[in-house]
């Protein structure tokens, strides 16, 4: 029981990282409030957690949108009363190079990835400073320090939330404690249109020959979310497999 007594809040919790996250902080005592655009699977997810005996909300989100960023901490606060742990989850995956990509793209995918952890930074920072506490975790990405080819818009935010977590972390220091995660090849719904095939041939290039597993993520971010990292902020922890570490000779 880690999170005993703390509230959190997780957006992109209707699938994948978010849902594991979510399903893995009830468990470990904290009062969930759970956040999507996907109403159908964010709902499924808190049913899952009350069936367990936790505690969960959800609110439909898009967390591209500012009032509806500023709704979901409103309706946060009001159903606990307080937010101790944030965890900016969403994503947007658009594909294509600089001169592919269409401008509608390149926009929503920096808004759901990037302007996001922003507006919820925004939102949320400052009730944390005045209660004295909090911790806030962004899931970013080793796109973030990896090049890959035709991923330009998405690799530009993964690799802006790099830079938005040392602001953060300066800005609201000592206070708040903020981090980010960067995931390599996790099966996600953002995987939907990777066969199989691909999808092992993409595992054989990690050293540890598997791709990774949602709830692999999410047991970082409780790491991070508890006093087991009260020493960290304003930085980052690979989790890929060992991805980015080597050179692939085969």
């Amino acid at each position: 029981m880690l999170l005993a007594g703390k509230t959190a809040l997780i957006t992109g919790t209707a699938s994948g990282i978010g849902a594991a996250t979510a399903a893995l902080f009830a468990k470990q005592g904290a009062k969930v409030v759970a956040a999507d655009i996907n109403e159908r699977g964010g709902e499924e997810v808190v049913r899952r957690i009350r069936a367990e005996s936790g505690e969960a909300v959800f609110i439909k989100t898009d967390v591209g949108r500012m009032d509806q960023v500023e709704a979901m901490v409103a309706a946060g606060l009001q159903q606990y009363g307080r937010l101790d742990i944030v965890v900016s989850n969403a994503a947007k995956y658009a594909v294509g190079t600089p001169t592919d990509i269409s401008e509608t793209d390149w926009d929503r995918t920096l808004a759901v990835c990037l302007k996001a952890t922003w507006m919820i930074g925004r939102s949320t920072l400052p009730g944390m400073v005045a209660q004295g506490g909090g911790v806030f975790i962004i899931t970013g990405s080793i796109h973030a320090v990896r090049g890959y080819a035709g991923h330009s818009a998405y690799q530009a935010s993964k690799g802006g939330l790099l830079a938005l977590t040392r602001a953060f972390a300066a800005d609201y220091a000592p206070t708040v404690r903020v981090n980010t995660i960067l995931p390599g090849p996790v099966v996600t719904g953002l995987w939907d249109g990777i066969d199989e095939p691909e999808r092992d041939r993409l595992a054989q290039r990690c050293p540890l020959k598997r791709n990774g597993r949602p709830e692999d993520i999410a047991q970082v971010a409780l790491f991070l979310v508890s006093d087991m990292s009260s020493y960290m902020t304003g930085t980052s922890i690979v989790v890929d497999g060992g991805l980015s570490a080597v050179i692939g000779t085969e």
